[in-house]
């Protein structure tokens, strides 16, 4: 108490001891009736998608959405002839991403661009000045790229192709974009030395942890917005969070065409660990999941990789079974859930993590349940 509170209240005897350990921090869960938007699923409410999708990024085999073909490394030659091949004849510009769809305000790298003598960076498809560089949104995405050279592409060449192709992967660390110039259509193409079909030569960015989330507009179906289902309204400014979606009936909605029900775009559904796309892999149950993980063994690489995010999954899965709900798919929607799925979902989300030396209080976590459930 401070001193003004003291003088009217009595002060309380000094206890008997001289001092009280293992008094563990405590965390109350509270109960809510809420189970989840339009987006939620088993595995997100766990938090088993979340390492899944490091799983995919740091694991995973990508294969091209059109020829079902894993990607490789390509050289700086071969995409040279390609873009000879495309664009024989105009004048395009080479750039080198340098900043793939990140806030802030990146008057650091202006300073870097404009040191190195560049005079401009593209910025969400728009040339901006280094100097003076104006102040970006933090608050918003920017795609940042380096303009190295503007070429016109034509046979024989001089060679000026070639040397600042290199240049830009250089800076763009193995990725260029490019963009023509004659045209109206100012899309950049990707090309990459690192991750290219060599079927068809499409090239790929690297993978990224929101590649494979439906919550984020990389990896959503473009058509669902990542809610697996055909709903009326629903666009990319809406989470699935709001009442009027989490209270409508999922059994009216249908099954979105363009993803089959998997949420995800192309590209995320064709990155596979062990032969199996990430939404093949949440379609299974919580025991079938257990299972696959219980069996999978590693090695070298792989097994320094994987260790840690291995360990939570089981984790996770293992304590879900523990609780009874074995039975559930891990991409099973947050608003189909009865009340009892709901509240075990939760304890598995907490209790699941493997926090030691913290005294969790539950508050009365029995509602919903069967009786035969209580036990457990």
């Amino acid at each position: 108490l401070n001193a003004y509170a003291r003088q009217f209240v009595q002060p309380a005897s000094r206890p008997d001891v001289d001092a009280i350990y293992g008094i563990p921090p405590t965390v109350a869960i509270e109960q809510r009736t809420s189970r989840g938007g339009r987006k939620s699923t088993v595995a997100t409410l766990t938090e088993v998608y979340h390492f899944l999708r490091l799983l995919y990024v740091k694991l995973g085999t990508q294969h091209c959405p059109d020829c079902d073909v894993a990607i490789e490394p390509q050289s700086a030659a071969s995409i040279a002839a390609r873009i000879q091949h495309e664009h024989d004849g105009t004048r395009i510009m080479l750039l080198a991403p340098l900043v793939l769809a990140r806030k802030g305000y990146y008057t650091d790298l202006a300073k870097w661009a404009a040191g190195r003598g560049f005079k401009h960076l593209r910025v969400d498809g728009e040339l901006l000045p280094t100097k003076p560089w104006p102040r970006l949104n933090r608050f918003k995405e920017h795609t940042i790229e380096l303009p190295v050279a503007q070429i016109a592409v034509q046979l024989p060449n001089d060679g000026s192709l070639q040397r600042n192709l290199e240049r830009a992967l250089d800076f763009g660390k193995g990725i260029v974009h490019v963009v023509a110039l004659d045209g109206a259509k100012k899309r950049a193409q990707v090309f990459s030395t690192k991750r290219s079909c060599p079927s068809c030569g499409t090239s790929f960015a690297e993978l990224d942890p929101r590649l494979f989330s439906f919550n984020s507009k990389h990896g959503w179906c473009e058509s669902c917005f990542g809610t697996g289902a055909t709903l009326a309204d629903f666009d990319a400014e809406q989470t699935g969070e709001e009442a009027s979606w989490r209270d409508a009936d999922s059994d009216t909605a249908l099954v979105c065409e363009s993803c089959d029900g998997e949420r995800l775009n192309p590209i995320a559904r064709k990155v596979r660990f062990r032969d199996l796309p990430i939404a093949e892999l949440t379609a299974q149950s919580v025991d079938a999941a257990n299972g696959f993980f219980a069996k999978l063994k590693t090695t070298g690489r792989e097994a320094a990789i994987g260790r840690d995010l291995l360990s939570e999954i089981r984790s996770r899965l293992s304590f879900l079974q523990r609780v009874g709900l074995g039975y559930l798919s891990l991409d099973r929607g947050a608003p189909t859930l009865s009340g009892g799925e709901a509240q075990r979902i939760r304890l598995a989300a907490q209790l699941g993590s493997n926090l030691q030396g913290v005294c969790y209080v539950l508050d009365e976590p029995s509602i919903g349940l069967h009786p035969r459930d209580n036990r457990i």
